[in-house]
């Protein structure tokens, strides 16, 4: 029996690209509706961050009321 030239590679491909461009639209959606919450939870992070200021001075081992 010959074997003839099968044509899955081609097939599998587009299985693959058809998953990946499913898995990007639901991605896209996921970030459509959490989005805002993710922004402003980052947003509350750097705002808590910028109220401890410079920390350079507490560093481990030394003491800002010591000169």
């Amino acid at each position: 029996m010959a074997k003839y030239p099968s044509n899955r590679g081609s097939e599998s491909f587009m299985e693959f690209a058809l998953m990946i461009i499913l898995l990007a639209i639901v991605m896209l959606a996921i970030l459509l509706i959490v989005g805002d919450s993710i922004r402003e939870f980052f947003n509350d992070i750097g705002i808590r961050w910028s109220l401890f200021g410079d920390q350079s001075v507490w560093a481990p081992g030394r003491f800002p009321w010591r000169v």
